[in-house]
């Protein structure tokens, strides 16, 4: 999201650097400056006419250098999940314009803070996220991403999921499920799985592709771009009801929403998607006229236009 966000701004003409700490990777195709920092303290901090800080520990020393106009993109609201929650809320109570990536992201700072934001909502590149040439399988497969709890990732519904998927393997005898993971942990399943490696979103696009159903089992999601890839490929989804797909989520016509926290719900809900051969092609028809109107060149104009009003006295 941050590099298309710098990529957009250039495109529409603003001069753009991306300011990263030293030894940090750019695992994304970028068009703009990359400037390397000892810390993302203060001083380090270069001159801009718009500082746009994207995670808690940046807004207080952009806002602290004095070097340029903070306007503060928020990807989540992070006192939900990380440890330090005080000193999160506090970069919520600056006297900085925010720009929140869904609707219901700009509900929950409404309820914290009682402050307005500006919305800006992310998309799919349709180039890579997009249907592939089907492979015939014997065996229906589903397709989760996995981040582990004991790195902090509590709310994306992993147990949840797990248990959901012992049920569907007494339902649905021979499923298989894939994941990707982005830690290099054990997974604490005993639900038989295979985990795939994807370093690029050429390779996402081709696990979703590859799948008969996508899940999100998340508690909580500002938006979610998972479940609009899955979408822009043509895999059928099923997502928890987690607050930010509400912003394109339809039940029944591009996904099926379960309540979160509800394995059993959950299970449900992947046995009926994945034994209707009718209801995944609704779904799947759904999903990519959904993904079709989510681009990423609206979300340039979007923090564009935010970010002209942001900036205006």
């Amino acid at each position: 999201m941050i590099a298309e966000m710098a990529n957009g701004l250039q495109s529409f003409g603003h001069d753009v650097t991306l300011l990263l700490q030293e030894g940090g990777a750019v695992d994304y195709p970028v068009r703009v400056p990359v400037v390397r920092v000892p810390a993302l303290t203060p001083e380090h901090i270069p001159a801009a006419d718009v500082l746009i800080p994207n995670f808690y520990p940046t807004v207080m020393p952009a806002y602290r250098s004095n070097k340029g106009r903070v306007v503060r993109l928020s990807n989540g609201y992070e006192p939900l999940w990380v440890p330090d929650k005080r000193a999160a809320e506090e970069t919520y109570r600056l006297p900085v314009p925010v720009l929140a990536i869904s609707r219901a992201l700009q509900e929950q700072i409404g309820r914290a803070t009682g402050r307005t934001s500006f919305l800006v909502q992310p998309g799919v590149d349709r180039a890579v996220f997009r249907p592939r040439p089907e492979v015939p399988r014997k065996r229906y497969r589903v397709f989760f991403i996995y981040r582990a709890e004991s790195h902090g990732y509590f709310y994306k519904g992993s147990s949840d999921f797990f248990r959901a998927m012992e049920r569907v393997r007494q339902a649905v005898p021979g499923v298989e499920l894939l994941m990707v993971s982005t830690e290099r942990v054990n997974i604490p399943t005993s639900v038989p799985h295979r985990v795939a490696e994807a370093n690029t979103d050429e390779e996402m696009a081709r696990l979703y592709a590859g799948c008969d159903l996508y899940v999100l089992a998340s508690w909580f999601e500002a938006l979610s771009l998972p479940v609009l890839e899955a979408m822009a490929c043509g895999t059928p989804v099923v997502t928890t009801d987690c607050g930010g797909v509400r912003d394109f989520a339809v039940h029944g016509d591009n996904c099926f929403l379960v309540p979160p926290r509800s394995p059993e719900a959950l299970a449900r809900a992947i046995v009926q998607v994945l034994t209707g051969d009718a209801l995944r092609e609704r779904l799947r028809a759904g999903g990519l006229r959904t993904a079709a109107r989510w681009t990423w060149q609206r979300f340039y104009w979007q923090v564009e236009t935010a970010l002209a009003k942001a900036t205006t006295d």
